[in-house]
């Protein structure tokens, strides 16, 4: 009996953790990131219709047809340039840090927990990306502080720059 009840708690705990842990999504807001509006090279990159950027399906670490080999890694906005000046991708060398335009760009508000469509760009680390914008809006020091954009809900923060946050790049088509 203890063991059954004991089953069933784990597995009462574990749907639990699952269902929180799924994207959410609000019908009665209109999906502006359908799938049509990408286009899935099958080489790792993505290509959006609408802003004709070509994105690297995984973040930074991350790899594989659902982004689900390897561990997502983190870097400090120095770091996370440099990845991106010296890196080649399915036979690209021009990728670069997206700047937060771009980012916000791949943000739907139709879902969250993460607010990315989830068919093209799965496993999204559902925390703080960088960008190449500098915050302007600090002009004691805009050598210090940097955009980024957080993909649980898609809200916009100003960051220190030796902060570790996720990285996904971009190029222009």
């Amino acid at each position: 009996m203890k063991k059954t009840i004991l089953f069933f708690t784990i597995n009462i705990i574990f749907l639990a953790t699952n269902y929180l842990l799924a994207q959410t999504c609000r019908d009665y807001i209109p999906n502006e990131w359908k799938d049509s509006r990408y286009v899935n090279h099958d080489n790792g990159t993505v290509t959006d219709n609408q802003t004709n950027l070509m994105w690297k399906k995984c973040a930074q670490g991350l790899s594989g047809n659902d982004c689900s080999t390897g561990t997502g890694t983190k870097h400090n906005w120095e770091e996370a340039l440099q990845l991106a000046n010296n890196h080649s991708f399915a036979s690209y060398i021009d990728w670069r840090l997206p700047n937060i335009k771009e980012l916000s760009s791949l943000v739907g508000r139709r879902c969250f927990n993460p607010n990315i469509n989830e068919s093209i760009f799965p496993n999204t680390p559902t925390d703080y990306h960088w960008s190449s914008s500098p915050n302007a809006a600090n002009l004691q020091d805009l050598s210090y502080h940097t955009w980024q954009l957080h993909f649980n809900y898609g809200h916009i923060n100003s960051e220190a720059r030796d902060n570790n946050n996720y990285v996904r790049l971009v190029r222009s088509k």
